[in-house]
């Protein structure tokens, strides 16, 4: 374990020190290369300074304007330019002419011509100003070599400086030039330009610096470590890249720390490892192994009643003494099985139920009191397992072992003194789902039978009462009705003087005949559909039609009702609706009905909203009212016939509750759902979805 942590500790180290030293050599070469490229720039700044005392000089102005041959001999000898050291000086007018050119060989010490890349940059107006406030300076790449030139504008000795003309100087970055270099920053230099073959390095240098324009880094070896910059033309472009060695010191020492720091941890590691481990065989494994031999023997004597005796006051010794209270527990949990184990046995003999555990063959295992007493009713049923003809061994052991639900059977068996019993089986699974026990209870059921008869006879003489009861209100109905409607049309004409005019208590008497007489006839009516439904002959009678209309119908049959109690009723319908197959006569009533009940139970002056809209293949219809409300508790009896949330309901609002279990018959005749939503004190809001063609069609 020392090892392999030396190890790891080892490899993390070299990674992270490595890295360390890697970024620490770059940073250092970067600001090294950044100072070799300062020197550059103090160059250009130097010969900015010569530009700037020859082109400010007024008499640098007449010359450019007059040539004034005086100027040439006074100021333009043959060492001029030896004197600035510098290998071009050139004075250009303000239309690009070239007014006297000095061009030499500084390394031979002789004059040459003027280098064609010059005079077509002059040309090209590269190197040429054209403001007082120009300042031209950069690398541009000659047949020669490249060369560093300055450019500024000729003024006059004015405050404002007038624009006479450019003057350009330029020194050759050549061999000469680098080992001058070297010599001041003590490196190893070498410069690469775009007009030759670069070298691989210098190559994917001069791309990087010219993706971000700073200096790079590049490893050459295990020796040296190079930085990289790139030097650029007046327009900003890089045309040249230089290359500064140096050697990897830092890179090199930390390698060597390493190394001691690895032998460092290698010793430590082992010499540490050696007396952990004479340590742990002193203190920890000698007296693990006393443990251990404890254990294997309590196992193999079965005797939980020993105890580990282990001195000291560690780590092992509370080990030890967590062993001997387990050893206590398990001999209190024993003890505390067995008694509940007789306390079970004892439940189960006292029980009146037979209680069987019987193995996967159903061979007896474990059997109570009452089971042993009716041994004649096992050995039946054995019989019937032996015989392969029991439903329960095919339900129990053909199915698969492991099952969502438990698999229960239950079987009937009647014993020889003629008591009736059922047996329910359910196997016993283990934790991976194998069938290792059969648990069988049993319960005599005769009185139960003798009830189970007697109940069925009696539901069989209330099916046919019920019946007959619905007949009677159907033909009773339809006797009632012949006299009604006798009297609602006598009440009518009376009503309507057609025998004579009536006096005022006269005409009320009559009305409340008329009215009592059509509400009588409603309730017959609402008799006879429920007993049809009851009966199972109601029928429906089907046919094409617009929604829409239907409601207006409604809407202007109702409006008087909901007018009296200052109600209004609004239809909301949607435009597309298709039209409706089904009974149009019966779903009227529906909405009639439904639309009645919510004015019933609304507040006056309130407002009763009836909805219409598709979705799907279905007509979804909705209304709703601002009333009383109804509990959440209540509304199961809604759709029940002759049911009201109350007796004081039913006395203020006046109903028998047909109504909404006639709705309920009918939408689903129709093959479609009811449903209502109330909050007590907040309205309620009935609804019904019906298919746009009925199943029944």
């Amino acid at each position: 374990m020392f090892a392999l942590l030396a190890v790891l500790l080892i490899v993390v180290a070299h990674f992270v020190a490595l890295v360390g030293f890697s970024d620490i050599e770059a940073h250092d070469t970067i600001k090294n290369t950044e100072k070799i490229e300062q020197v550059i720039v103090w160059e250009t700044m130097s010969i900015d300074r010569a530009a700037r005392d020859w082109a400010f000089w007024e008499d640098t102005y007449e010359f450019v304007n007059n040539f004034n041959s005086e100027y040439i001999d006074s100021n333009l000898d043959n060492n001029t330019l030896f004197t600035l050291n510098l290998n071009v000086m050139l004075f250009v007018s303000k239309s690009g002419d070239i007014i006297y050119p000095m061009s030499v060989d500084l390394i031979n010490d002789t004059e040459v011509p003027v280098p064609a890349g010059i005079l077509e940059g002059i040309n090209n107006r590269i190197l040429t100003t054209r403001k007082e406030t120009d300042f031209i300076h950069g690398v541009i790449l000659l047949d020669k070599g490249p060369m560093l030139v300055v450019c500024r504008p000729i003024l006059d000795g004015s405050v404002n400086g007038s624009y006479g003309g450019t003057l350009i100087l330029g020194k050759y970055i050549d061999n000469s030039y680098i080992f001058s270099l070297e010599e001041r920053t003590r490196t190893s230099l070498a410069i690469s330009t775009l007009n030759e073959e670069m070298p691989s390095d210098f190559k994917e240098a001069f791309y990087e610096t010219a993706r971000g324009g700073k200096s790079v880094v590049k490893v050459l070896g295990d020796e040296r470590v190079a930085g990289y910059f790139a030097l650029k033309d007046p327009e900003g472009k890089p045309v040249a890249i230089v290359r500064a060695d140096y050697p990897r010191e830092i890179y090199s020492h930390g390698k060597k720390m390493l190394y001691f720091m690895y032998i460092f941890l290698l010793i430590s590691g082992a010499i540490i490892a050696a007396a952990t481990k004479l340590t742990l065989d002193r203190l920890l494994v000698s007296r693990l192994i006393v443990i251990d031999n404890f254990l294997e023997k309590v196992m193999v004597d079965s005797d939980i009643s020993k105890q580990l005796e282990i001195g000291g006051e560690d780590e092992i010794q509370r080990l030890s003494k967590g062993i001997n209270d387990m050893l206590s527990s398990i001999r209190l949990a024993e003890q505390e099985l067995k008694a509940k184990e007789y306390e079970k046995n004892f439940i189960l003999d006292s029980l009146e139920e037979i209680v069987v555990l019987k193995d996967p063959d159903f061979n007896v295992r474990w059997a109570n009191r009452t089971a042993l007493k009716n041994k004649e009713l096992l050995i039946a049923e054995v019989k019937g397992l032996k015989s392969g003809n029991s439903q329960v061994e095919k339900d129990l052991l053909n199915k698969p072992e492991k099952t969502q639900d438990p698999i229960r059977t239950e079987q009937e068996f009647t014993s020889p003194e003629g008591k009736t019993w059922i047996i329910r089986s359910k196997p016993v699974h283990d934790e991976a789902g194998n069938i290792i026990a059969v648990l069988e209870t049993g319960m005599e059921i005769t009185e139960r039978k003798i009830y189970e008869i007697e109940l069925f006879h009696a539901k069989q003489d209330a099916e046919i009462a019920n019946h007959t009861k619905s007949e009677f209100l159907a033909n009773m109905s339809h006797e009632l009705r012949t006299p009604l409607n006798s009297i609602i049309g006598f009440s009518d004409l009376l009503s309507e003087k057609a025998y004579g005019e009536l006096n005022e208590k006269q005409l009320k008497a009559v009305g409340n005949i008329l009215t009592s007489g059509k509400r009588l006839l409603s309730l017959i009516n609402e008799i006879l559909d429920i007993s049809k439904v009851e009966a199972g002959s109601f029928e429906l009678h089907y046919s094409a039609f617009w929604l829409p209309n239907m409601f207006t119908e409604v809407q202007d049959m109702l409006f008087p009702f909901a007018t009296s109690k200052g109600i209004k009723i609004e239809l909301e319908i949607e435009n597309s609706l298709p039209r409706v197959y089904g009974d149009k006569e019966r779903l009227t009533q529906v909405l009639i009905n439904l639309v009645t009940n919510a004015v019933k139970f609304s507040n006056e002056n309130g407002c009763v909203r009836v909805k219409a809209s598709q979705s799907k293949n279905f007509i979804n219809v909705t209304v709703s009212d601002e009333g009383i409300g109804i509990a959440a508790e209540d509304q199961a009896k809604l759709f029940k016939p002759f049911s009201q949330i109350d007796s004081s309901a039913s006395r203020k609002y006046q109903g028998t509750g047909l109504g909404l279990a006639l709705v309920k018959e009918i939408v689903q005749l129709h093959g479609g759902t009811v449903w209502v939503e109330s909050e007590v004190g907040k309205g309620s809001t009935f609804g019904f979805s019906i298919p746009l063609s009925s199943r029944n069609e």
